[in-house]
């Protein structure tokens, strides 16, 4: 098996897409309780994760192969108030999405992910991330691990910060 990452460009879009679908809708995926494709991606919140991808000063992404298909992908993105998405914190703090194919999970690659993603964040002179976590999502000790800190638990979901 060999991974490779890779900044995204535009036409990765459709692939961030589904990593955008994977990334909300973990939970129910596995219950097979998901809403359709498209309805899932234009809810409240979660359309704006990729809505115009590219043409936003500062949208940054980074695609895992694993000999050469996409395998997931990690990325943040600059909101404001009116467009924000879950873990948005204020307008100079990027709110990070990552996800990894349900086929290649438990290897590595969200970790290898993410800290490549930080690690563009530092060069670009992003001084922190920001995101959400549910709970029982085992993503939560991989943020954690990789330095992000809890601000704030709404019960369900923690709100994560990672100063760069």
């Amino acid at each position: 098996m060999t991974v490779s990452l890779g900044e995204a460009r535009r036409d990765d879009l459709p692939f961030l897409r589904e990593m955008l679908y994977e990334a909300v809708y973990w939970r129910s995926i596995a219950l097979q309780d998901n809403p359709p494709f498209d309805e899932g991606l234009a809810a409240p919140g979660v359309s704006n994760a990729c809505d115009g991808w590219g043409e936003r000063k500062g949208d940054t992404a980074v695609i895992a192969k694993v000999d050469s298909i996409p395998a997931g992908a990690a990325w943040y993105r600059f909101y404001g108030e009116s467009n924000a998405i879950r873990g948005y914190v204020d307008e100079m703090t990027p709110v990070v999405v990552l996800a990894v194919a349900r086929d290649q999970r438990r290897q590595g690659i969200a970790t290898r992910l993410l800290n490549n993603l930080i690690e563009r964040a530092r060069e670009r002179g992003v001084s922190r991330l920001s995101l959400m976590v549910s709970n029982d999502n085992h993503a939560y000790e991989l943020y954690r691990k990789s330095g992000f800190r809890v601000v704030s638990d709404s019960g369900d979901s923690r709100l994560m910060i990672r100063e760069l």
